[in-house]
């Protein structure tokens, strides 16, 4: 196991908001530096889409709702919104930036055990997804074992298509589909989404929008339920790297892969559409 310095990365007002609240807002916890490190990462593989394998989700204009590999990608899409998948198996810059010592650090606290990288998503503008919980798309082997990041590389606010999440609805008991398990079944969704709705009313849980600076970071409990906000105007940005992370000992060794820094990551991608590089 990746040996993390042991300096507590969290305050006791941290943990505090951590456990009633289920997120955090680290504020100016990215270098200018390193979100030019992802930016660059970012333009170099729009700019080399040649045998590219890494998959474009198309959310607005003509060919939204589909999936297209780099190297296919029609032209234009980057002018859309879209999310570019799992930069992380292949680039070490993006590792460098998720599992920064700092956010490793903080994860590490969170999750009480070594932090990996199993999802990566680049976005340039808001994902305007519905809310919904991530845990219905990426359940971790252990279901306590699952922490996300959003990292600002852009100002947010509420013109550029902000997170909107409800804090505190980690809490709600989760939802079990029929099999047992968290992931979701496309039609039992109805109840699924009956049952939050219930729970969020009688809780009195609010929506809330994040904002931020460049360099801030927006950490959620994989059980909190979250979304993108409209965009207001789409001609600002919305650039952010977002990682979900599980716990690296709840992940059969071979699933593992590892850096030339240490930091782990994921040997695949959730969809088994990559793997990592051979060792």
């Amino acid at each position: 196991m990746l040996n993390l310095p042991f300096t507590p990365p969290l305050s006791k007002k941290d943990k505090l908001t951590w456990e009633e609240q289920g997120y955090l807002h680290l504020k100016r916890s990215v270098s200018r530096k390193a979100i030019e490190r992802v930016k660059a990462a970012v333009n170099w593989h729009w700019a080399h889409p040649t045998d590219n394998p890494h998959h474009v989700d198309v959310l607005t204009g003509r060919y939204a709702g589909r999936c297209f590999q780099m190297s296919e990608a029609p032209e234009g899409l980057r002018g859309e919104a879209y999310k570019l998948n799992n930069l992380f198996l292949h680039d070490e810059r993006i590792r460098s930036v998720a599992l920064s010592p700092y956010l490793q650090r903080v994860v590490k606290s969170l999750l009480r055990g070594e932090p990996m990288i199993c999802n990566s998503l680049n976005f340039e503008r808001g994902s305007q997804q519905e809310a919904h919980i991530d845990s219905w798309y990426m359940a971790p082997p252990a279901e306590d074992g699952m922490v996300a990041a959003s990292i600002s590389l852009d100002p947010v606010d509420d013109d550029n298509g902000p997170i909107f999440f409800y804090p505190g609805s980690h809490k709600i008991t989760p939802y079990r589909f029929s099999d047992g398990r968290l992931n979701m079944k496309e039609d039992e969704f109805d109840q699924c989404r009956a049952y939050l709705d219930t729970e969020i009313s009688k809780r009195g849980l609010k929506p809330v929008r994040f904002s931020g600076e460049a360099g801030d970071v927006f950490i959620w409990h994989g059980q909190l339920i979250h979304g993108g906000s409209k965009i207001e105007d789409f001609g600002r940005t919305r650039n952010s790297l977002v990682v979900h992370y599980w716990r690296a000992e709840d992940v059969e060794a071979r699933a593992v892969r590892r850096d030339s820094a240490g930091r782990a990551y994921l040997a695949h991608t959730l969809r088994g559409e990559l793997m990592a590089p051979a060792d």
